[in-house]
């Protein structure tokens, strides 16, 4: 005969509750799935990209039938670091910080997201070269609440709809000085020091634009890179499809190459839609 153990009552009430509970899956079944969303622009020979950098290329290795009857293509490509949708290691404008092997994997996977909109602003600028003030972020503060501790912010300017247009998204003039939206050297210590402010334990932990730097692109001095990235807080650039993400209530993956010690790397960018939005179909860039 089999003997039943000699279970306590808390051991044994434990066991039950246990029996008792659904699998994780079945008690996620009645929340619809998020939609995703790339925020990413192909990799290819449009890809945005600053015209004082090595744009991407791709050539063609092999492709075809081969004489054992079957099928093989590969390539190799060569860019550099900073082209398309790419992420900034802190490192990129601060000896001490991290580089992009070495940023936290809790600041890059599934973190809140949310939307800073100036784009009417910049749209109404006499200066193309609009630096994002402190103002502005403390305005979208008031109106949406605190920003969650380990965030991404982007920064919605506008200037995506140029990118099919790489001058006009450069906006390169005669003197070859680039010239587009970006935050001011003020905003960037806002963003950077905002955890310590609100005594949070990560803050912000990445800035994205959706232009080709977090800068204003007639920057000489990075003002703006230099006082978020001495934080380790990271950089988006030319980030796509800001215009079909809702201004809160998303989670965000960011994906950059793991190059060892690279001041950046081509970047994945995916976000997780819970609250649909009238316009909020994807575009495939």
């Amino acid at each position: 005969m089999t003997r039943t153990p000699n279970l306590c009552p808390s051991i044994a009430l434990l066991l039950l509750l246990f029996l008792a509970a659904p699998p994780a899956a079945s008690r996620a079944t009645n929340e619809p799935p998020p939609r995703l969303l790339d925020l990413t622009y192909t990799y290819n020979v449009d890809a945005p990209t600053m015209p004082s950098l090595r744009a991407f290329n791709m050539s063609t290795i092999v492709k075809g039938i081969q004489e054992e009857g079957y099928w093989l293509e590969m390539n190799e490509f060569c860019s550099a670091e900073h082209s398309g949708t790419h992420v900034d290691a802190p490192v990129h404008f601060s000896r001490t910080s991290w580089p992009v092997n070495d940023i936290p994997l809790d600041r890059l996977w599934r973190v809140p997201g949310v939307v800073i909109d100036v784009s009417e602003a910049v749209a109404t600028s006499i200066d193309k070269n609009y630096a994002i003030p402190v103002s502005d972020l403390e305005a979208w503060e008031s109106q949406h609440g605190a920003i969650p501790d380990g965030a991404v912010v982007f920064l919605r300017t506008g200037w995506g709809a140029k990118s099919h247009n790489l001058d006009e998204y450069s906006g390169v003039d005669q003197h070859g000085t680039f010239n587009f939206p970006g935050l001011s050297k003020e905003a960037g210590t806002w963003l950077a020091t905002y955890g310590d402010r609100n005594g949070l334990s990560k803050g912000v932990v990445g800035v994205g634009i959706d232009t080709s730097s977090v800068d204003v692109g007639s920057s000489t001095n990075y003002e703006a890179h230099t006082s978020m990235y001495s934080h380790n807080v990271y950089g988006i650039e030319n980030v796509a499809n800001l215009d079909q993400l809702p201004t809160t209530n998303f989670l965000v993956t960011v994906m950059p190459m793991k190059i060892g010690g690279g001041s950046g790397g081509p970047s994945r960018i995916i976000a997780e839609l819970y609250d649909e939005s009238p316009n909020s179909a994807s575009h495939d860039l």
